[in-house]
């Protein structure tokens, strides 16, 4: 058997050999934002994205519990009683392909699957409402950090370690400060937020879409989830090129200089932010609170941020997720053969070219759904005559981000 993503190490993908010329690429690309931005002023002259009820999450059932168990155990006791390998242990499958961009990009079609068998949530607490997302995004930074800068992310006894900690930690915040879930829980979040994307029959599904992000829930602290996404992936993508590497050359071997890398992107793009709504509020001349615009912008970054998180891991979810009955096949490292199976080939049934142009596709409809979001805000909260002039900045940023990531995905 051999598996080419054995040790989970991956990236947008890259293609050296592209079907168009990189700086035609890049134009076309920007000038598809800045064109789509111009289309919206001219027709687009009112908000039409209207609010809706924000709909609580139920509670877990019988059922829902005993399924979290299980995946909870495959998170935790195979790297700790198992004999097992990263390259056969299903323990860094259920996180890093099923949990991280599996089970969320099936949200897409039949909405929050992962609420129904959360294996954080199975110890059941009395919740209060949900108000602030803090707790879930430091912690998702924490486990951001595990996958990207720790060595050996695809470890099942360190797997198992961070996900005792993970269960410890959200369920005594749950219990002993009545947090809900989706406060403390990063998975959950992450889930709850590709739920914002879910597709409808409803006609046109398009609005649809666009009203469930407009709706998205005010959770303080959430822009600052949703920016982390975009961060992290960010980070990731521009540490596996070779641009990387010849910029900071062996540093990049060094764990402490990966750490402050890993931060200070995250920070440049949090700040970037924070710029682009202090402009937005300084050009528009009213008076209103940054802190508060902050938030209400946060969900015309989420296409963005769901854009590169699945074209970051969309090869993973495509080849490594065919291994699952292979590593079920002792699914605790204990010696069964519950499927008799020894060996297994991947099917790389998509040549890199056409796996390149399914993500250039997917980054620049994230790119422009979130100059629409935008435009439909702004307009909302300042005006049309207002609205261009207050998204230069995010337009530059979303250009930017664009131009980056398609950067990330055609080089070396």
């Amino acid at each position: 058997m051999h598996l080419n993503l054995i040790n989970f190490h991956h990236g947008i993908g890259s293609v050296g050999d592209l079907p168009i010329p990189f700086e035609t690429v890049l134009n076309i690309s920007a000038w598809v934002i800045v064109l789509t931005f111009v289309f919206l002023k001219v027709s687009w002259k009112q908000s039409v994205l209207i609010e809706k009820e924000v709909v609580e999450a139920k509670k877990q059932s019988i059922s829902g519990k005993v399924v979290g168990l299980f995946v909870l155990s495959l998170l935790i006791f195979p790297g700790l009683i198992g004999n097992e390998e990263a390259k056969t242990s299903i323990t860094p499958l259920i996180i890093w392909v099923f949990l991280w961009i599996g089970v969320p990009v099936l949200g897409l079609i039949f909405g929050d699957i992962y609420a129904k068998f959360n294996p954080l949530s199975i110890i059941p607490s009395d919740e209060k409402k949900p108000t602030t997302v803090w707790f879930a995004s430091l912690l998702f930074l924490g486990l951001t950090w595990f996958e990207l800068v720790w060595r050996k992310p695809g470890n099942p006894s360190h797997i198992g370690v961070v996900f005792i900690i993970l269960f410890v930690v959200t369920t005594g915040v749950r219990i002993l400060f009545g947090k809900a879930s989706i406060e403390v829980d990063p998975l959950h979040l992450l889930h709850h937020l590709y739920a914002k994307l879910r597709f409808t029959v409803s006609r046109p599904f398009y609005k649809n879409m666009l009203e469930n992000i407009a709706n998205l829930s005010n959770f303080k602290g959430m822009e600052y989830f949703i920016l982390l996404m975009i961060g992290t992936v960010t980070y990731d993508g521009l540490r596996g090129t070779t641009f990387w590497y010849n910029l900071f050359g062996s540093s990049t071997l060094d764990i402490g200089f990966s750490t402050l890398s890993f931060l200070a992107i995250n920070i440049i793009i949090i700040s970037s932010y924070r710029f682009a709504c202090w402009f937005a509020l300084k050009v528009s001349g009213e008076k209103k609170d940054l802190n508060d615009i902050s938030l209400l912008f946060a969900h015309t970054m989420l296409p963005i941020a769901f854009a590169y998180h699945v074209t970051h891991y969309l090869s993973l979810l495509l080849y490594e997720s065919q291994t699952i009955f292979y590593r079920l096949n002792d699914p605790y490292g204990l010696g069964w053969n519950l499927f008799g199976i020894e060996e297994i080939t991947i099917n790389y049934f998509l040549t890199p070219v056409a796996l390149w142009g399914i993500q250039v596709f997917l980054t620049l409809a994230g790119h422009m759904l979130s100059v629409v979001l935008a435009h439909d805000l702004s307009i909302k909260l300042f005006g049309h005559q207002q609205s261009d002039k207050t998204q230069y900045i995010f337009l530059l940023i979303t250009v930017g981000l664009t131009l980056q990531a398609l950067f990330v995905l055609s080089v070396p």
